[in-house]
């Protein structure tokens, strides 16, 4: 059976995401993403999966870090789930008894109006999955989770309402990600690159792909750390064949990686 690594609790959204992208598999659970890219780098799962882009709080910087640092990591699909917060309490719990909610931070600012409304005290959760492992176990009616419909399933909590996110328009793109020697394919890339600190550099980069049709679908600025206030450069094209990917970087030069196909 494959084995797909996610960071979080079981049925956490990344374990939702997980589930979709390589079904079938073993989904295990880690406690921070760069865990779960170690995991995968050392072999310790066939798979990994990481969120890389909230329509609401935006990117998560660091999945795209993790993928340049483990230079064995190829991104080989995505996915986009639409993001569904259920309310949920303990067994036997009601709305009307909820005091306080629990969640990761993220999570708590996409219900921001519910708890305003409720006046609900708030605290927090390594992750969504978590926090309702934590409020079930803790039995205090009092006490209720945000999260998904499958951490409810997982650990035995009760849903008290759905769809309670400020904004119904939420989805998160997730990332899978298989180690270099498994096999590659799509129109798609991610590559990493870094410019010359030079005027219209970046530009002239971004110029490179579009001279030759390569559609630009994401860009994302990242700190070098080698050189204080050098930045790494990490785009999402699509329309980007081998021959036409090739000939784009060859012109661009410096420091660069394509960190997946897919």
């Amino acid at each position: 059976m494959a084995t797909v690594a996610y960071q979080g609790h079981p049925g956490a959204f990344s374990d939702v995401a997980a589930r979709e992208l390589v079904p079938g598999a073993e989904s295990r659970g880690y406690p921070s993403f760069d865990a779960t890219a170690e995991a995968l780098a050392t072999g310790e799962v066939d798979y990994a999966v990481l969120p890389v882009e909230n329509a609401i709080a935006g990117p998560v910087p660091r999945n795209y870090e993790l993928l340049w640092e483990h230079s064995t990591l190829r991104i080989r699909g995505e996915t986009m789930l639409a993001i569904e917060l259920c309310l949920i309490g303990t067994a036997g719990a009601s709305l009307e008894r909820v005091e306080e909610v629990r969640s990761h931070p993220v999570a708590l600012e996409q219900v921001h109006r519910l708890i305003a409304a409720r006046g609900w005290r708030r605290s927090t959760a390594s992750d969504t999955a978590g926090a309702v492992r934590e409020i079930v176990a803790h039995g205090d009616d009092t006490l209720a989770a945000i999260g998904p419909a499958l951490a409810a399933e997982l650990h035995g909590g009760t849903i008290l309402a759905r769809g309670v996110q400020d904004e119904s328009e939420n989805y998160t793109r997730f990332f899978l990600l298989a180690r270099n020697d498994a096999a590659s394919a799509g129109d798609r890339a991610c590559v990493g690159i870094s410019v010359e600190d030079r005027p219209g550099s970046l530009r002239d980069a971004l110029s490179a792909f579009a001279d030759r049709a390569i559609d630009l679908r994401f860009l994302i600025a990242r700190p070098d750390r080698r050189v204080p206030f050098r930045y790494r450069f990490f785009v999402e094209l699509t329309n980007a064949d081998d021959a036409r990917l090739a000939a784009a970087l060859a012109e661009i030069g410096g420091e660069q990686r394509i960190l997946g196909r897919y």
